[in-house]
């Protein structure tokens, strides 16, 4: 007799295969080798799973729907990378939104992509402060990556911001700074919020002679070297934390063209080891997060909760992964 409390994925966790495989394997619609077949059988046995009346696939959406905050940043294509791959393993398919860290297109996004059916949403939020009605009260199960709101009742995958801010500034005084300024983009940005705090708390804990230096940059406004500029002449700093590595990238143009030699004058720290800072001929240090593992525990934790409604979270749970430092001064 069938045991109909066994679902595909025990069977694939006690065979140490892919939900996908044991699908193939019981309706034979792709090749799997024999090796691997004939383990699929044999737990299929063992669990009383009777393969001559496999059970009725779910009903549910193969489709998963993912908005991140700018798709041309580095941290989302290795995110979404990571999504991708997992989510194809589990016989789901994404539907990829780009908000541009523009508020209204994010709104268009999120009407656009629960109006398809999605099962799931995966979203990387611009404004921490606006929680829109729609994802508060979508039925579907919904994982916040890198951002989040600031009251939610949902599960987000990232890092601890605060703390890293913190450590942040921390190592810049341990290198001898003590005029040490912030640079990011507005704080309604749950990470440069976040990021922001803890710096200012550092300096307001540990080294109070330092008051808090913070510059406000708009996203992809052209004035942003000009206000860079006038940050350092008026504030002199010898030590930034940069909010994001797109922060540093102009950051390091200004300096170049005022003449400031990195890190003799300004020592810098900033978010993400990106590629192009193999390129400098100066040291900056960074603060590197797990992207792919954040990517990878966001898809996991959607396809789970879409699979077994039981497991959907009904209380805001923040799941912060370890962030990395490389220290290059």
């Amino acid at each position: 007799m069938q045991n109909k409390s066994v679902r595909l994925e025990d069977i694939a966790q006690k065979a140490g295969v892919s939900i996908t495989t044991v699908s193939h394997v019981i309706n034979k619609t792709r090749y799997v080798k024999q090796e691997t077949r004939e383990l699929v059988l044999k737990v299929l046995g063992e669990m009383n799973y009777d393969v001559k009346k496999p059970k009725s696939k779910p009903t549910v959406s193969r489709l998963i729907g993912v908005i991140v905050a700018d798709i041309t940043e580095d941290y989302y294509i290795s995110i979404v990378k990571a999504i991708e791959t997992y989510a194809s393993e589990q016989d789901f398919s994404i539907l990829l939104c780009d908000s541009e860290d523009d508020p209204e297109k994010e709104k268009r996004n999120i009407r656009n992509i629960l109006d398809r059916g999605v099962s799931g949403l995966i979203i990387s939020p611009i404004d921490a402060e606006n929680y829109p009605a729609e994802i508060r009260e979508a039925l579907i199960p919904v994982v916040f990556v890198d951002r989040k709101y600031r009251e939610h009742d949902k599960v987000f995958v990232g890092i601890n911001n605060f703390e890293s801010g913190f450590a942040g500034t921390k190592y810049l005084a341990s290198k001898g700074c003590r005029t040490i300024g912030f640079i990011g983009y507005s704080e309604t940005v749950y990470t440069a919020q976040q990021r922001a705090m803890g710096y200012r708390d550092w300096l307001n804990e540990n080294l109070p002679e330092c008051q808090p230096r913070v510059l406000t940059l708009k996203y992809r406004q052209e004035d942003s070297n000009k206000l860079i500029r006038e940050f350092v002449e008026s504030v002199r700093p010898d030590g930034v934390l940069c909010a994001t590595s797109d922060v540093c990238y102009q950051l390091i143009g200004s300096l170049e063209e005022m003449g400031i030699s990195i890190p003799d004058q300004i020592k810098v720290v900033t978010y993400d080891d990106n590629k192009w800072l193999d390129y400098l001929r100066f040291p900056v240090s960074v603060i590197t997060q797990p992207t792919a593992e954040i990517g990878f525990t966001a898809i996991d934790l959607l396809v789970r909760m879409i699979l077994r409604p039981k497991d959907r979270k009904k209380i805001a749970m923040n799941i912060f992964l370890e962030t990395g430092f490389i220290d290059r001064l």
